[in-house]
């Protein structure tokens, strides 16, 4: 799908990308072709909702220059799209006991907002 939609993506100068399937957590700086690119989109591996197999926890080691955080936990996310080019995202591991821990929380300023990107 990477191969297929990356340009198409990066053409239509999208925020955020969420993807799922690898039973895991991972959110990556902004990327184009396997590289940093401030003009590309942030790409966020959320598959962590839970599955029968468990947790994926072998990453490709050493970890890439582009992936900003990664966990092996359960947990779920949660957008808050503040205005037209800010968004609040957290990203929270279920297993601490009774309460959610914040693990992972980053602001997003749209690329409309970068005139380097228009």
């Amino acid at each position: 799908m990477k191969s297929s939609m990356e340009e198409l993506l990066y053409k239509a100068r999208v925020d955020l990308v969420f993807a799922g399937h690898v039973h895991a957590y991972e959110r990556f700086t902004r990327v184009y072709q396997d590289k940093a690119d401030n003009c590309g989109p942030v790409h966020i591996t959320i598959g962590d909702g839970g599955n029968r197999e468990g947790l994926a926890t072998k990453y490709k080691e050493p970890k890439p220059a582009i992936s900003m955080f990664r966990e092996a936990s359960f947990g779920h996310g949660q957008l808050q799209v503040v205005n037209g080019t800010h968004a609040l995202w957290t990203w929270q591991r279920n297993q601490d006991e009774n309460e959610a821990v914040a693990s992972d929380t980053i602001w997003f300023t749209s690329l409309s907002a970068n005139p380097a990107c228009l």
